[in-house]
C-alpha cells in the first residue's frame, strides 16, 4: 500500500510543479489589424519585417522583391531601406485615424522623410498567416506582404 500512495503523492506533486508553469504569451497568426484600436495596431506591428511581395495597382500584378527591403517598426517610430539603396526613411510614425468609406474609422500609418515632401499613408489590414499585410490608402493602389525575420 505504501509504494502506490509514495507513486501518486509523487505524481500529484509533479503535475502541480508543471501545471504552474508560465504560460508564455503566444501573439496569434492570424488577425483583423485595420479595424482595431491604436495600441492594438501598434502592438501586433512592431519589430522587423522584412517584404516578400506586393501585389495589386491598376493592373493587379505581383512583383516579388529581390533587394531585401525591410521595415523596422516600433510604436511611433519606422525605418525603411534595403539592400540596394540602404535606409531610405528613418522617421517618426504619425498615426491619422480617418473613415476609410461607410463610416469604417481606422488608423492610417504616415510618415514623410527629406527626400519626399509628401507624406506616405498606409492602412495596416491585417497579419495573416504570420504575414504583416499594409495597403495604400489610394484606390487601385497596392499591398505589402511582410514577414517578420
Amino acid at each position: 500500500m505504501k509504494p502506490h500512495f509514495l507513486i501518486i503523492a509523487s505524481s500529484l506533486i509533479l503535475f502541480c510543479c508543471f501545471n504552474q508553469c508560465k504560460k508564455h504569451d503566444v501573439t496569434p497568426t492570424n488577425i483583423v489589424l485595420y479595424d482595431k484600436p491604436l495600441e492594438t495596431i501598434q502592438h501586433y506591428i512592431q519589430g522587423k519585417w522584412k517584404l516578400q511581395y506586393t501585389y495589386g495597382g491598376l493592373s493587379a500584378h505581383k512583383y516579388i522583391d529581390t533587394y531585401n527591403s525591410y521595415m523596422i517598426l516600433s510604436p511611433e517610430h519606422i525605418i525603411i531601406g534595403n539592400e540596394s539603396t540602404g535606409v531610405v526613411a528613418d522617421t517618426t510614425i504619425v498615426w491619422v485615424r480617418t473613415d476609410i468609406g461607410t463610416n469604417d474609422f481606422t488608423y492610417l500609418l504616415s510618415y514623410s522623410w527629406s527626400d519626399n515632401p509628401w507624406p506616405w499613408y498606409y492602412i495596416v489590414s491585417q497579419i495573416k498567416n504570420d504575414t504583416l499585410v499594409i495597403r495604400d490608402n489610394i484606390d487601385d493602389g497596392y499591398s505589402y506582404y511582410y514577414t517578420k525575420y
